[in-house]
């Protein structure tokens, strides 16, 4: 394996190990609630106690893998994981203790995140950096299949404590592959760990990414149950979900390759991206057979393909330090990954899904005019592209 596949492979799987704690915890609820008794409401808090440490974490953490390199941050960020997924399946007992180790988990995520992009930003060329980020940014819709494999797999034959050592597993694995190159530390200890773009123009990215990732989340969240709601039988509404996630990895890819080729810009697409994904939840809210199976077209394939774009635009827009830049934009898909589930989980209760629906495309939307707002002010205030700055991180 070339240095810079394996430079993709380890963030791919790695940030998708660092993440697979929440997601398994969502998967395995009802075998893990019913041996520890914890309800609905416990699960729900330490899965938002995940990305609420992971969001305020997030900042602090990006500039510390600035200071320590790429491949020290990123095994610090695994070995943690790896401790809290072991803590998960031996030690655990109640709620309490199941917060307390997610809590951690959550700030592991937060540090594997940065250190991924610093090391795909050292390491690979400008020209290879959006299928790069799109494939990296895969890791939550791996992680989601993989916790929905791991129930029929694990929880369901050996027990749910299974599924959390299978991800310690995947965590060491990665954690023996991470590269060690010198040459991208050395080089990460001599740049400030300052962000290019002004304060204002990346808490707008952090804005625009809250919303985005609150109408992801609320979607990969409750789509099965509202689908089968609708009318559809447990087995399709799963494979909807199945199905709907393959065709977010398919179109991300699809889009970073273009990224690659010069035939779309990122920031620009992104924002289109999220319009059409909230026209696509906007259907999901008619609420019929055909609405869920139609409507989840484009609310995958667009409104959940913007990430890996979103991104490469951090990254291109931050040739000096990525990891700290991405560490403040990545505050506000946290803080979106946990109050998608919480406020949608309200919605639905109170109103129904349709509603539910229609809060996340409002989300999406309000997330395609932040970034259209945030293009047109970038582009006044005269920031460079990455494509005509200096990167001090490339090999």
């Amino acid at each position: 394996m070339t240095p810079t596949r394996r430079a993709v492979a380890v963030t791919v799987v790695g940030t998708t190990a660092s993440v697979l704690p929440a997601f398994l915890t969502g998967a395995v609820a009802v075998q893990l609630g019913a041996d520890l008794g914890i309800g609905n409401a416990g699960i729900g808090l330490a899965i938002g106690a995940f990305y609420a440490s992971a969001s305020l974490a997030s900042a602090l953490l990006g500039r510390a893998a600035e200071r320590i390199g790429p491949a020290t941050a990123m095994r610090s960020g695994l070995v943690i994981t790896i401790i809290a997924q072991v803590a998960v399946a031996t030690a655990v007992s109640d709620a309490v203790a199941l917060s307390a180790v997610l809590l951690v988990g959550g700030c592991a995520n937060a540090l594997t995140q940065p250190a991924a992009n610093l090391l795909l930003a050292g390491r690979l060329p400008a020209r290879r950096l959006g299928l790069a980020f799109a494939l990296k940014q895969s890791g939550m819709p791996l992680a989601s299949l993989l916790g929905g494999v791991a129930v029929p797999a694990l929880a369901l034959t050996i027990g749910w404590q299974a599924a959390y050592a299978a991800g310690a597993v995947l965590a060491v694995a990665v954690l023996l592959v991470v590269p060690r190159d010198p040459g991208v530390r050395a080089a990460a200890g001599r740049v400030r760990p300052r962000p290019d773009l002004p304060p204002w123009v990346l808490r707008r990215y952090a804005l625009a990414g809250l919303l985005g990732a609150t109408a992801a989340a609320g979607l990969v969240t409750f789509l099965v149950s509202a689908a089968e709601d609708a009318g559809l039988s447990e087995s399709a509404a799963g494979l909807l979900l199945t199905g709907g996630a393959l065709l977010g990895i398919v179109s991300r890819r699809a889009h970073g390759q273009l990224a690659d080729r010069g035939r779309l810009v990122p920031l620009p697409r992104a924002t289109g991206l999220l319009a059409l994904g909230a026209a696509g939840l906007a259907v999901l809210a008619v609420d019929t057979t055909w609405g869920y199976l139609v409507g989840v077209v484009p609310a995958f394939a667009c409104g959940w393909a913007w990430p890996g774009l979103f991104n490469l635009s951090v990254v291109q827009r931050n040739p000096s330090a990525p990891a700290a830049a991405t560490g403040v934009t990545q505050t506000g898909v946290y803080v979106g990954a946990g109050a998608g589930p919480a406020v949608g989980g309200l919605v639905a209760d109170a109103l129904g899904y349709p509603w539910l629906w229609l809060m996340c495309a409002a989300a999406l939307a309000g997330a395609a005019l932040v970034a259209r707002s945030l293009q047109a002010g970038v582009d006044a205030d005269g920031v460079r592209d990455a494509r005509t700055a200096r990167r001090p991180h490339a090999a």
